[in-house]
């Protein structure tokens, strides 16, 4: 509320908006024999991106009844009904002033990370996302239990997971390019399992900076909150684009069981100590390049 009234905004209703969907049989069997291929699993990325954007759409509709400027916190959730699939979407109505625009924004900052994009010269735009379904596959699984069996990298698992990583991302920047954006903001990343394969999802806000114009056909990411934002362009320093290194390790069969007697044993577990120390070096070495 103080952070509202900073920017001269008052809070408004809590909007809520849903959309329940069902994979159905065919979509089912096709996704199922997608995920044995590995990779993205379309149908399932298509089925969960249009629940997702039904649910927002109708948020945005309830905002709108309720004439607000903006809408701010947006979230979504996912809840299971007996195999039906219900996405849900949040956010908080907001009203600016005496000479209030019909729901110019929305975002998924909430008050206080609002206050740190306008003070920072950040114009909010529109909450965009960007998802992924996909799935290692049974060639992948396979593969990686093989390698799993000596010390070292498993390279199928760190391709799957870079690139699932970077599509997602190209995907919310690609959303954001339709609004007019030169920068998408705040971006919030989660991994969860969902009909058999994982979901990764990107959300963020699609924001106007005009020290950014050069960008506007390739726009700025960046996932610092909001409030480290604001303190970073204090400092004059500027978001250019979201960089992302992955390694998948396994310590082996042999080196699993000398961790597992060490640990029994007492003190440091040498494997594990230098199997995770150059996991981190490669993925750190990957995020320089």
């Amino acid at each position: 509320i103080f952070c509202l009234s900073k920017v001269d905004m008052r809070a408004g209703q809590l909007c809520v908006g849903n959309s329940v969907v069902s994979i159905g049989v065919a979509g089912g069997i096709g996704a199922g024999l997608s995920a044995l291929g590995g990779g993205e699993v379309n149908e399932v990325t298509r089925l969960v991106h249009d629940g997702r954007q039904k649910s927002f759409d109708r948020m945005l509709l309830e905002a709108r009844h309720y004439g607000g400027t903006g809408i701010t916190g947006i979230s979504f959730e996912l809840i299971n009904h007996g195999g039906n699939l219900e996405f849900l979407t949040i956010g908080s109505c907001v009203h600016k002033g005496q000479d209030e625009k019909p729901l110019s924004f929305s975002t998924s900052a909430d008050a206080q990370q609002l206050y740190c994009q306008l003070d920072a010269g950040f114009e909010p735009l529109h909450f965009v996302f960007g998802n992924v379904a996909y799935s290692i596959g049974l060639g992948g699984n396979i593969s990686g239990a093989f390698r799993s069996l000596v010390r070292g990298e498993v390279k199928d698992y760190s391709e799957i997971f870079d690139r699932t990583r970077h599509l997602a991302l190209s995907r919310i920047t690609a959303e954001a390019k339709k609004y007019g954006a030169n920068a998408v903001i705040g971006i919030e990343t989660t991994i969860s399992p969902l009909l058999g394969a994982q979901e990764m999802i990107m959300v963020g806000t699609a924001s106007h900076h005009p020290l950014l114009s050069e960008y506007t056909n390739e726009p700025v990411t960046s996932d610092m909150t909001n409030e480290e934002m604001w303190n970073m362009v204090s400092l004059g320093y500027m978001p250019i684009k979201l960089v992302m290194g992955v390694s998948v390790y396994s310590l082996g069969i042999k080196a699993g069981l000398m961790s597992i007697l060490q640990s029994i044993g007492g003190g440091e577990v040498d494997g594990l100590t230098e199997m995770l120390y150059e996991a981190r070096e490669k993925a750190l070495a990957r995020i320089e390049a």
